[in-house]
Parts: C-alpha cells; sequence; structure tokens
C-alpha cells in the first residue's frame, strides 16, 4: 500500500528496529545500552501512535505563591496600609520560563 507522500508501509517492523537503532547510534554516540533501549521503544511508539502524551507540566501552590511573592512589594500608604504591588512583567516571564522547560 503506498502513501500519498511517496513512503511505502514497511512490514517489516525489524527494518524499522534496525534503522532507528542505527540513527539513535550516530545522534546519541557514547549512549549506554540501556539508554539506547529506552530511547528506541519510545521513538518506535511515537511512531506506532501507542506513545501516551506527555502530561502538562503543572506549577505547585508553593511554587505559585514564591513566584507572586518574589515579584511584588508592599507600598505602605499615608494610612499606615499596605497595598500589594505586583510586578507582573517580571511574574509573567517567570511563569513562562517555568513553562518552557527546563
Amino acid at each position: 500500500m503506498k502513501k500519498p507522500c511517496g513512503f511505502q508501509t514497511d512490514p517489516l517492523p525489524q527494518r524499522r528496529i534496525a534503522l532507528t537503532s542505527a540513527y539513535l547510534k550516530v545522534v546519541c554516540p557514547g549512549v549506554d545500552q540501556s539508554t539506547l533501549t529506552r530511547l528506541l521503544n519510545s521513538i518506535l511508539a511515537i511512531v506506532d501512535g501507542k506513545e501516551r502524551s506527555v502530561p502538562p507540566k503543572q506549577i505547585t501552590e508553593a511554587q505559585a505563591v514564591e513566584m507572586v511573592w518574589r515579584h511584588s512589594q508592599c507600598v505602605l500608604n499615608q494610612t499606615g496600609r499596605c497595598s500589594l504591588l505586583v510586578f507582573g512583567r517580571q511574574l509573567a516571564e517567570e511563569i513562562n520560563e517555568f513553562f518552557t522547560g527546563e
């Protein structure tokens, strides 16, 4: 069966395994066998559509509080009350950095 892009469906899974393994050895030289096997299995699972989606990264309650406190300041007014000033740009930058990954 021919796919529209010109690639043919490979009836031999061993060929896919061998090609993926050869590719990994080129792009990840010096990787130990267990890591190579794990990467190979992950790639083949994605290709086969069996890979579970990566869970979204979420901020914990403590991290959110820390981010707000780090980018805020108490501004004491004439009556002795302290209104909270939040530095939005810096807070947004830190949150975006958190979600783009480490």
